[in-house]
């Protein structure tokens, strides 16, 4: 499949990953909000699909948790902020498939504005 980043945006990812000790937190919890619900918030991505992106966030539940350990609420919230919220401001809703997750352990939604 290809890249949904550039080459050099792709380049800059890698080094980051490579240069970042792991520290045990959360890159998702730490970011700060551009917007924040009840359950969840929309948080700038550092490192856009920038092929095909002109903005690109990411949709995070304020618990860190998976997507399997989303509660009722959270995942009812969630429909609500993706049919009305999310679908005025963004083209694309993108989830990453399991195997390609590089937070696999925080859900989040990749929210995209295209080029």
């Amino acid at each position: 499949m290809p890249s949904l980043r550039t080459l050099e945006g792709k380049k800059a990812y890698q080094e980051y990953l490579a240069q970042t000790p792991v520290s045990g937190t959360c890159p998702l919890c730490e970011k700060f909000a551009l917007r924040t619900f009840k359950l969840w918030k929309i948080v700038p991505n550092a490192f856009p699909y920038d092929a095909i992106a002109k903005e690109h966030h990411m949709l995070v539940p304020l618990r860190h948790s998976t997507e399997a350990e989303l509660t009722v609420d959270e995942i009812m919230e969630l429909s609500g902020i993706k049919n009305h919220a999310v679908d005025q401001d963004y083209d694309w809703i993108i989830e990453a498939m399991p195997k390609n997750k590089s937070i696999a352990d925080h859900f989040h939604l990749h929210l995209i504005v295209g080029k």
